[in-house]
């Protein structure tokens, strides 16, 4: 049993050589993602288009959801009708003003309900504008959590993206080595699911312990390039000797 103990060390040092396999410096770690959303609708409407499925792709500013807009915009052209009209009474009181046919308040009133028919105007416009619900940054769908022709209210999850080119991995491990434990180190991490080996570098220490378990949780700084998948495990790796 001791052999095999030996050749499987051996075979370990082949494939990853100047890597320690020290088990009294590993610890378990998650691979998160940086950019991870659940979008929801912020006015009641009808979903008229998704344009994407779980798994697709897409970049930033691409369309994620449409919902039916007619009746926001209908809102609008009546308000900016309004708009017009208010803007034309403020203008002749200005012209009667000057004529001393009416008094300061009736161009005071006239101003403030064309400033009043301005504000509701941009409101009307805002909730037009998030009839279209586009991609804050580029990423994955991970799950639709709405149907095309559904009527949503406000507030309604909509649809859950994430965005899989920042990566993170957290790492729970003994307060202990905070000793030496410190940000810049680097670190092997051994992904379970996909077999492979990628390096890390310690980016953050969170400033609380745990008080039952004596534990601190540590960011790691991943490549761009990692090819991960945010909620993979993995086996982190330390090397003490960095800090000495």
């Amino acid at each position: 049993m001791l052999k095999v103990s030996v050749l499987a060390l051996s075979v370990a040092c082949v494939l990853a050589p100047g890597v320690s396999f020290g088990a009294d410096y590993e610890a378990r770690a998650i691979i998160n993602a940086i950019d991870r959303a659940v979008l929801s609708g912020e006015v009641a409407a009808k979903v008229k288009r998704l344009p994407l499925r779980p798994g697709d792709a897409f970049a930033k500013g691409d369309l994620l959801v449409a919902l039916d807009c007619r009746l926001y915009k209908a809102q609008t052209a009546k308000v900016s009708a309004e708009v017009k009209a208010a803007r034309i009474k403020r203008d002749n009181a200005q012209d009667l003003k000057a004529l001393n046919s009416i008094g300061e308040l009736d161009v005071a009133l006239a101003q403030s309900e064309y400033e009043q028919s301005l504000a509701e105007l941009k409101i009307s416009k805002l909730n037009t504008e998030r009839c279209d619900i586009h991609a804050p940054w580029g990423g994955r769908v991970v799950s639709l959590l709405i149907n095309a022709h559904e009527n949503i209210r406000q507030q309604q999850a909509l649809i859950e993206i994430v965005g899989d080119r920042q990566l993170e991995a957290e790492v729970v491990v003994p307060a202990a080595w905070l000793s030496w434990i410190k940000p810049g180190i680097s670190l092997q991490l051994f992904v379970d699911d996909v077999a492979v080996q990628v390096a890390a570098t310690v980016a953050a220490i969170t400033p609380a312990i745990d008080t039952v378990s004596q534990t601190v949780v540590v960011r790691l700084a991943l490549p761009d390039d990692s090819n991960l998948i945010p909620g993979m495990s993995a086996i982190a790796q330390f090397d003490p000797s960095q800090t000495q």
